[in-house]
């Protein structure tokens, strides 16, 4: 009896645990509808200086504007992360730069407006995610 109340415990700590919270952001500021937009979800600095997202989200941006506002809504664990978003406007998956490495796409970060040319850090731009988070504003920098 004691193992099987353990393992409920368990059970239960685990589900409260592994909730997912619904995010959702707007982006207004996009070109034009073509291609999608990349979400690249980072967890820690580490994983934002190596380069190395947790995980990574493809939105088309047909399918998700409206009166020139591009709104979504995905769900993810209750956490501190940091949202790095590129327009990929020639959907092919990735930043597309010119021939000195300048962005030819439009990027942003969740909760920072890049207006210099060094990369932030990722304090500069985390969020604690939780349930009464309001929809965040995300604003794009074109070069």
């Amino acid at each position: 009896m004691k193992t099987l109340l353990i393992a409920f415990i368990l059970f239960l700590g685990n589900y409260a645990f592994s909730q997912e919270v619904p995010f959702k952001f707007e982006i207004k500021n996009l070109r034009n509808s073509d291609g999608s937009i990349i979400v690249s979800v980072y967890k820690d600095a580490e994983s934002f200086d190596e380069g190395t997202p947790w995980m990574h989200k493809t939105i088309p941006k047909k399918e998700n504007m409206k009166d020139g506002t591009f709104k979504v809504q995905f769900s993810l664990p209750s956490g501190e992360y940091g949202l790095v978003f590129v327009d990929d406007e020639n959907n092919d998956g990735e930043m597309s730069n010119n021939f000195i490495g300048i962005p030819k796409e439009g990027f942003g970060f969740s909760n920072f407006y890049l207006s210099g040319f060094k990369k932030p850090k990722f304090q500069d731009f985390s969020f604690k995610l939780a349930p009464d988070l309001e929809p965040m504003q995300i604003r794009l920098r074109y070069l």
